[in-house]
């Protein structure tokens, strides 16, 4: 741990799982090229630990999402939060949370009983449901920062200092660079077919919804493949998830397959369609126009409780932030083989489909606002730390 007693400042990132890893690594290094002085620590993975944050706590350890499933994880939970406390305890200027709400909101608490400065980067979605907890957000947070612009007027109304800042996947989206020069070239080099009929699987970044969604995603493919022979699979591993693992949950199914690392945006420019997992890779595939069919499941008991709490008709965020369904979802019982292969069945039959799916999510692309959202929020956070 570093040493509290430097005269540079201290400032402790907390993210929750695999997506606010990938966000809390954009704002790192945003924030060090700004202020290169600055001690970075906190509770993060791979993409924070690249970007130079010193991690004190592997989120693969917390990457689990729905009420049965977070009481499977309790210890981990439980341990986690008690070294958060401890160091903030041991000296820290400023606390940035960076989504998961459950856990954040607790150690903001913590951090104001301490008298340490806290700015939530990434809201909680009071907009789908418990909306009752921006009554705590105002007591426990200083400064929210988000990045859609319709939560900035709900944060307005309830009196919590706000500030958009967009949404830091168009900087991510503008800024990588791609190891091929086209999708040929990217097809050939993993050794499958340019002429074949690409399809992206995205099972998501958690175990336990990858053991649930893969299965149906990959059997929906083989099914699918006696319509299109010359169909083959690409799989982006999440970098919390081991790519062996993968491979051997794959290897019973008898249609081409490759599991590739560290090559997500060649997966999205080289499929024609992508049955990916609700979360933040749905607002992936719209920024790369590549039309994509959601599927999700979580535990009966948390669909249940979901189905009566969320205020919303999608769950998709791409659907969310288009304000329409332009999207297939296919959801706990929905998200069967069956379903899956007749929404990819129907995408790749008809072009117009297609096209008229790429036109939409280019709308939604554009209400992301433009690129620069972590080095916006790095400014405004610097600006808090004085």
């Amino acid at each position: 741990m570093s040493d509290p007693s430097s005269k540079s400042p201290r400032v402790m990132i907390v993210a929750g799982e695999a997506s606010g890893d990938l966000h809390g690594g954009a704002l790192a290094e945003a924030l060090l090229k700004k202020a290169p002085s600055l001690q970075l620590i906190g509770f993060g993975g791979s993409a924070m630990r690249r970007a130079g944050v010193e991690i004190l706590f592997d989120v693969s350890r917390l990457g689990v999402v729905g009420i049965f499933e977070v009481l499977l994880h309790l210890r981990s939970v439980w341990e986690a939060y008690r070294l958060a406390v401890q160091t903030l305890r041991s000296g820290v200027d400023l606390l940035v949370l960076v989504d998961y709400p459950d856990f954040n909101l607790r150690l903001a608490k913590a951090a104001k009983r301490l008298g340490i400065p806290v700015v939530y980067y990434i809201s909680p979605q009071i907009w789908a449901w418990r909306s009752g907890r921006i009554k705590t957000i105002a007591e426990r947070v200083d400064l929210m920062l988000v990045l859609f612009p319709f939560e900035k007027e709900i944060y307005a109304k309830a009196g919590v200092p706000c500030e958009f800042v967009g949404h830091p996947l168009v900087d991510e989206a503008a800024s990588v660079r791609l190891k091929y020069p086209s999708k040929t070239a990217y097809l050939e080099g993993i050794g499958f077919s340019p002429s074949g009929i690409t399809v992206g699987i995205l099972p998501g970044s958690r175990m336990r919804e990858v053991s649930s969604l893969l299965p149906e995603m990959l059997q929906a493919m083989v099914s699918l493949s006696k319509d299109f022979p010359n169909l083959q699979l690409l799989i982006p591993v999440a970098p919390s998830l081991s790519k062996e693992w993968i491979a051997d949950l794959a290897r019973p199914y008898a249609i081409p397959i490759r599991c590739v690392e560290g090559e997500f945006q060649e997966v999205l420019r080289a499929s024609e369609v992508v049955v990916v997992a609700s979360g933040t890779a749905t607002l992936q595939t719209a920024l790369a126009r590549t039309p994509m069919v959601i599927v999700y499941k979580v535990s009966p008991l948390t669909f249940w409780i979901a189905r009566r709490l969320v205020r919303l008709k999608s769950f998709g965020l791409v659907n969310i932030v288009a304000g329409a369904p332009i999207v297939p979802e296919l959801l706990q019982e929905g998200a069967t083989a069956e379903r899956i292969q007749a929404e990819v069945g129907r995408l790749l039959k008809e072009d117009g489909a297609r096209e008229r799916m790429k036109q939409a999510l280019k709308e939604v692309a554009d209400r992301l606002g433009a690129a620069g959202a972590s080095s916006r929020a790095a400014g405004i956070i610097l600006e808090k730390l004085k």
